[in-house]
């Protein structure tokens, strides 16, 4: 089995939640997420957008980034972007075939995301990044990435996701995600919710860690149509106006004021991120499938929603739509599907490739009696989405990167959509 094979069998195990594995992994490299200064960011949505736009602003005041991000849409190279670029195979496999003969001789074995991580850490360390932005995978205090001292860190926001491993309350998931503040180290906090903003506040105060928080400390205007926005930024020490972003969406504005709020906090070991580069980035950063259209004719929208909250902004993004739906096993199909039902004329329900995808008929049932039609696979629920699609409703396809990633591989392929840009 190569090390390629191997880590993909390790998909098979499933989620586990502590930093045993991870740390023993890393030993094998010698440590290498102490050999580069860091960032770390945590949140239930937001967490890429802020650290797409926070390495566009590296890169635009001339910093070498790496970027560590989760799941993939299409290649597992994704997952490891330098400076903006996917890493290519021969340094990928290089760096899993460090960790190969350690990782098969564990027990337990560990997850595929630890081994992901640990790759991560590697391929940064290797390529002496100037930055290493590292997203979390699922919750922050027993996350695989949480084995970082970060320059500066951020919690997006707080809303209900994997219950089951964070807890059934906003401030148990707080309490979970301000596991990654670390003492004396910066934290930037666009949550805004009175119960887990009080926890997370808490969390920072115990480790003496400088709290940076959105309407507090700093601010944001948004404004134009979802895929024009102008970006307005107050806070103490910076003020932008009117910058246009490259982001879609207006939800992508707390988001945007979280990655300058972070670049003023990293300001002193950045001299180069200054507000000329921070602007640059906002304009400049590219994220795939969050509010992405990749067709004009019919207009054919892709977002990686995946739970209702995330399908709320969404559904406050647009009219009425045609929308694709399909889900992976363990998100809330109820509440996304009530979620997206303002815009949804047409509401078409499918499942994409794979194990993780929630079945057809288990998504259908979650409709609760919403009229729908059924597909019985994205190709099928595509071609009927674009035979109902018009000029003036669009086709919104969403559910997830699983989902975003298959739909892109259809549309380039059959439609000639436009092609993956990071």
């Amino acid at each position: 089995m190569t090390p390629r094979e191997f880590l993909y069998s390790l998909e098979l195990h499933g989620i586990k939640l502590g930093l045993d594995n991870i740390t023993r992994l890393l030993r094998v490299a010698d440590n290498p997420q102490q050999r580069r200064p860091t960032v770390h960011v945590a949140g239930t949505n937001g967490k890429g957008s802020v650290l797409a736009q926070l390495d566009a602003m590296l890169r635009a005041g001339g910093y070498t980034t790496g970027r560590f991000t989760q799941p993939h849409l299409v290649d597992l190279n994704e997952r490891f972007l330098i400076n903006g670029a996917p890493v290519d195979d021969a340094a990928l496999d290089r760096h899993l075939t460090v960790f190969h003969d350690a990782a098969k001789t564990m027990d337990p074995l560990p997850t595929f995301f630890e081994m992901c991580t640990a790759v991560a850490f590697q391929c940064f360390a290797e390529r002496r990044v100037d930055a290493a932005l590292i997203e979390v995978g699922m919750g922050g205090r027993f996350d695989a990435t949480n084995v970082i001292t970060p320059l500066a860190c951020a919690i997006t926001n707080i809303d209900f996701e994997h219950t089951q491993y964070l807890g059934d309350t906003l401030g148990k998931i707080a309490f979970e995600k301000a596991g990654i503040i670390k003492p004396g180290v910066p934290v930037v906090i666009a949550e805004t919710q009175a119960e887990p903003l009080k926890v997370i506040l808490e969390r920072a105060r115990e480790l003496g860690a400088p709290a940076y928080c959105l309407g507090r400390d700093f601010d944001y205007e948004i404004d134009g149509a979802p895929f024009a926005l102008r970006f307005t930024y107050r806070s103490e020490t910076l003020a932008l106006d009117s910058v246009p972003l490259g982001l879609t969406g207006a939800y992508q504005g707390a988001n945007a004021a979280a990655s300058v709020a972070l670049a003023e906090r990293l300001g002193s070991h950045f001299p180069g991120l200054d507000g000329e580069a921070i602007v640059q980035g906002l304009r400049e950063a590219r994220w795939p499938c969050r509010l992405e259209r990749v067709l004009d004719d019919p207009p054919v929208i892709i977002d990686v929603a995946h739970n209702p909250a995330g399908a709320r902004k969404l559904a406050a993004e647009l009219g009425d739509c045609v929308v694709v739906l399909a889900l992976s096993f363990d998100k809330d199909g109820a509440g996304v599907i009530e979620a997206l039902a303002p815009i949804a004329r047409e509401l078409i329900l499918t499942q994409f490739q794979g194990r993780r995808a929630k079945p057809l008929d288990e998504l259908a049932g979650a409709a609760a009696g919403r009229p729908h039609t059924r597909a019985e696979n994205l190709d099928a629920a595509i071609a009927l989405g674009l035979s109902l699609a018009s000029a003036s409703l669009p086709l919104l396809i969403t559910g997830g990167l699983y989902t975003a990633g298959e739909a892109r591989q259809i549309l380039v392929k059959e439609y000639a959509a436009k092609t993956l840009k990071f």
